[in-house]
């Protein structure tokens, strides 16, 4: 006798797309993927982990403090790097964390991510995304039976328009606790906020009393234009940062971090945070802890100058998929093209127009028959926005694969506009 089983959070499609990715790479194999975000292949430098653990065994050394006990005990749940990352923030990004308590080091950014909303939303709530937004924190949010609002992307960057949204939620009697953004070059559209954005979105957090879950994965991946502060730096009171090393050093590591609020008034949620991470993974790996902190010493604290080797491959990948969108999508007689693509600053994506939609049976249509595959992207939507756009990475596919790769759009896209043409 079969068990009929009532449909779950775990049948929801968000939950579905990054074991898609991976089952479509695996289905063709001889495709050119330019839907994956991770890091390059050449980029990922084992000799880091040694040089790491070397790094860390002299600070330990000079602190008097047992390595072995570090490195192989249970270690403290919040982290055994906290000062360090302490300095990290001070040297990067200009920001004094006052209490080291307020770090909780965690397994990669999705241990981050559900610790914080398990935490924040442990009494119901509302959690603001922008949509199109990265499946990660909307498919925990899922599991977590959070309630998610999307806020369509041009209203989220426009603090009236996200203001209206506020109140709209709240009047139907419901109350916004946290918003998710990712202040510089967004997956999957590329987008940043502007610093006028950053500050008016910390105040409309300080007037409404909510939370904003700030995610940096991208930050240290910016090719040209200034730098912008931080929302956490702007105001620590109201903002929980979210980092991650997978993409700055490599994603084997499975290391990343949350600082949670300042505010006196609002430090309980490192603690709760902290209760949350003592049963569900105890600690984060003490080895893995020890690459990071050792590595972030030899650059003298500094993500920014660790990272500057990876930042200018990819500013060059970057540049030459752009120049190939230029050479096989050229302007025609009215200065118009027949895709349109975004220039972003940082990140490892561009998001482009189509003349046509492209949802699941084309990215199977593409992959098979153009051996190219490029991902749709309203899958990154709760509302299917966006079924006219794709999202192309350009930080794991090599140069000439590119090249290949944009050809082989261009011949499906052609392909598909035939019968509108007639």
């Amino acid at each position: 006798m079969s068990i009929a089983l009532e449909r779950s959070a775990f049948d929801d499609p968000v939950l579905n797309v990054i074991n898609l990715l991976n089952s479509l790479s695996s289905a063709h194999p001889d495709a050119i993927s330019l839907a994956s975000g991770r890091p390059d292949d050449e980029l990922c430098d084992p000799a880091l982990i040694y040089k790491g653990l070397a790094s860390y065994a002299r600070y330990v050394n000079q602190e008097e403090q047992s390595l072995s006990i570090r490195l192989c005990q249970y270690g403290k749940t919040s982290g055994i790097i906290n000062e360090i990352l302490v300095e990290h923030m001070r040297v990067d990004e200009e920001i004094v964390i006052s209490n080291v308590e307020n770090i909780v080091v965690c397994m990669g950014f999705q241990e981050a991510a559900t610790l914080a909303l398990l935490s924040i939303f442990d009494d119901g709530g509302v959690l603001l995304v922008p949509d199109p937004v990265f499946s990660g924190i909307t498919g925990i949010a899922k599991l977590l039976r959070v309630k998610t609002v999307p806020v369509p992307i041009a209203d989220f960057l426009d603090s009236h328009a996200l203001s209206d949204v506020v109140n709209a939620i709240e009047s139907s009697g419901e109350k916004v606790k946290a918003l998710y953004a990712i202040s510089d070059f967004s997956n999957p559209t590329a987008d940043s906020l502007s610093f006028e954005g950053r500050k008016a979105l910390v105040a409309l957090a300080r007037a409404r009393d909510f939370l904003i879950l700030e995610d940096n994965a991208y930050r240290y991946f910016r090719y040209e234009g200034a730098r912008i502060p931080l929302m956490k730096s702007i105001d620590s009171s109201r903002v929980v940062l979210m980092g991650s090393f997978a993409k700055s050093i490599f994603p084997g590591l499975r290391m990343g971090y949350l600082i949670g609020p300042e505010d006196v008034e609002v430090t309980s949620l490192s603690t709760k945070i902290c209760k949350a991470k003592s049963v569900i993974t105890v600690n984060t790996s003490a080895l893995c802890q020890a690459v990071v902190g050792g590595l972030l010493i030899e650059n003298d604290y500094s993500l920014k100058a660790l990272n500057e080797p990876k930042t200018m491959s990819y500013l060059k990948k970057r540049n030459w998929m752009i120049s190939c969108l230029e050479e096989h999508f050229p302007l025609n007689a009215n200065g118009q093209r027949a895709i349109i693509w975004n220039d972003p600053e940082g990140g490892f994506f561009i998001n482009v127009q189509l003349p046509i939609r492209f949802g699941y049976s084309e990215m199977q249509e593409c992959a098979t028959q153009f051996k190219v595959i490029v991902f749709p992207t309203s899958f990154f939507s709760l509302v299917g926005t966006g079924i006219n756009q794709v999202r192309l990475s350009f930080s794991s596919a090599t140069v000439s694969d590119i090249y290949l790769a944009i050809g082989r759009l261009k011949a499906y896209i052609e392909l598909k506009m035939q019968p509108l043409a007639l």
